[in-house]
């Protein structure tokens, strides 16, 4: 694994006046090298074992995976769910029942002229979760 210098140095040129730089572009470039490196280096630390054998062949894999589950996750989401979702989560706090005891809760309210309710279930940790609406 190169050190943060390593990696730096490898991006430096040589000015005029005989000392060392580096452009903007250029340390983006060695910042996300390094970001990749310690990446890499973490996933294989964290790797698991599934049925004997590792989920991902390396790093290169998980990447691919990871952006290919991403890509779907983002497809499969209904721009109106997301809507709703963040709307209710943002007036939640002033609907949170005093009673402690209480694991459901539901409550209406209006976006873009239409009245929607937004039903929520207390989780094991005692969050609030949406868990459906109309």
């Amino acid at each position: 694994m190169k050190s943060k210098e390593d990696i730096l140095n490898s991006y430096y040129t040589i000015s005029s006046d005989g000392h060392p730089e580096i452009s903007a572009e250029d340390l983006l470039k060695a910042m996300e090298a390094y970001k990749d490196q310690a990446a890499e280096a973490a996933f294989n630390a964290a790797r698991q074992l599934k049925n004997s054998s590792y989920e991902f062949a390396d790093y290169a894999d998980y990447e691919k995976q990871s952006a290919l589950s991403t890509r779907k996750q983002q497809e499969s989401i209904d721009p109106l769910d997301e809507a709703i979702a963040l709307a209710a989560n943002s007036v939640l706090p002033n609907f949170l029942p005093h009673d402690n005891s209480v694991s459901e809760l539901s409550f209406n309210f209006t976006m873009s002229g239409s009245a929607h309710t937004a039903y929520y279930k207390k989780d094991a940790n005692g969050y609030w979760q949406l868990s459906n609406w109309q």
